[in-house]
C-alpha cells in the first residue's frame, strides 16, 4: 500500500533538508575561519575531551616555565652577590697578610684598617641586597631588612645582627619537583662569622697590632665558594628541567594540532559539496511547489 504524501509533508521535508544544509555549511565555514575542526564539544565529544586534557596539561607546563624563569632570575641575583662577597673576602685576605707584615708600623696598619672598614660597609650592602623588591638573604622574611649594623660615635660598625629567618624559598618546577633558590643570611654571613672577623681585623690594625683573623677569612671564603657552587648546580638543574618542559610543550602542541586542526583543503571541498546539495534542494523544491500549486488551480 502506497503512503499518501501530502503537500505539508513535502514542505516540511524540504525545509528540513534546507535547514540541514544551511547548518552544515555554517559549521564548515566556521572550521575554515577558525582553522579548527572542533569549535564546541558537540563537534566531537571525544576529541573535545582530549583537547581539554591537553590544554590543562599545557597550562601546568606554562606555570612551571614561569616558575623556572622567576627562579633563574632570583638565583642569578643570589649568585651575583655571593661572587661579589667572595671577591671582597679575597681582598680582605690580601690586606690582612699585608697588615701582618712585620715591616708595617702603626701608620701603615691604620691605613689598611681604613680600606678594610670600606670593604666592611660594602659587605653590609651586599648582605642587604634586593632582587625584584625582595631582600635576597632574609629567608622567607623577604620584606624585612635582614642585617642591621650598630655604629660607634665615629660612625664605624661595631656589630651586625641578623633579622631574617631560616626559611627556604622553593619553586615548583615540575610534577612533584621543587627547587630551593635562596640561601639565608645566616648561612652566608653569620655561620661564617664574617662580619665579626672583619671588625676584629680592622680594629687590630687600627690599634697598630697584628690580626689573627686570617684563618677565619680563609674559612669564610671556602664557605662562600661552596655556596656559589651550590647556586650554580641549581641553575644547571633548572636549565635541564626547562629543556624537558619545552620538549613536552612541543609534543602537546603537536597533539593539539592533530586533534583540533582542520584540513582546510578537505573542508573547502566538503563546503562546495554542501553548496551543491543546497542548490539542488532549492531547485527541486521550486519544481515541487510549482507543480503542487498548479494542481490546486
Amino acid at each position: 500500500m502506497t503512503a499518501k504524501v501530502t503537500l505539508e509533508t513535502l514542505v516540511n521535508t524540504t525545509l528540513r533538508k534546507i535547514n540541514s544544509s544551511t547548518s552544515r555549511m555554517q559549521q564548515l565555514q566556521e572550521q575554515i575561519s577558525s582553522g579548527k575542526k572542533i569549535n564546541r564539544p558537540s563537534d566531537g565529544p571525544a576529541d573535545a575531551r582530549r583537547i581539554l586534557s591537553l590544554n590543562t596539561e599545557n597550562n601546568k607546563l606554562e606555570q612551571y616555565s614561569s616558575n623556572i624563569l622567576k627562579a633563574k632570575e632570583d638565583l642569578a641575583e643570589n649568585e651575583r652577590v655571593l661572587v661579589n662577597v667572595s671577591e671582597h673576602i679575597n681582598r680582605l685576605r690580601e690586606l690582612t697578610v699585608q697588615g701582618n707584615n712585620d715591616t708595617n708600623g702603626l701608620a701603615e696598619r691604620n691605613s689598611i684598617s681604613i680600606d678594610i672598614n670600606a670593604i666592611l660597609e660594602s659587605l653590609l650592602q651586599e648582605a642587604n641586597a634586593k632582587s625584584s623588591g625582595d631582600y635576597t638573604f632574609a629567608g622567607t622574611k623577604t620584606t624585612t631588612k635582614p642585617f642591621t649594623a650598630t655604629y660607634d660615635a665615629n660612625n664605624k660598625i661595631t656589630g651586625v645582627s641578623y633579622e631574617g629567618n631560616q626559611g627556604k624559598i622553593e619553586y615548583r618546577v615540575g610534577p612533584g619537583a621543587t627547587v630551593q633558590i635562596n640561601q639565608t643570611g645566616e648561612e652566608a654571613f653569620i655561620d661564617t662569622n664574617l662580619f665579626t672577623t672583619v671588625i676584629s681585623i680592622r680594629d687590630s690594625f687600627e690599634n697598630g697590632v697584628k690580626s689573627s683573623g686570617l684563618d677565619e677569612l680563609i674559612n669564610a671564603h671556602v664557605s662562600m665558594t661552596g655556596l656559589v657552587a651550590k647556586a650554580g648546580s641549581v641553575a644547571r638543574t633548572l636549565e635541564l628541567t626547562e629543556n624537558r618542559i619545552e620538549d613536552a610543550k612541543l609534543s602537546i602542541a603537536a597533539s593539539l594540532g592533530e586533534t583540533e586542526g582542520a584540513d582546510l583543503t578537505e573542508v573547502v571541498l566538503r563546503l562546495k559539496e554542501q553548496e551543491n546539495i543546497f542548490q539542488a534542494t532549492l531547485a527541486s523544491s521550486t519544481l515541487i511547489f510549482s507543480t503542487s500549486i498548479l494542481d490546486y488551480l
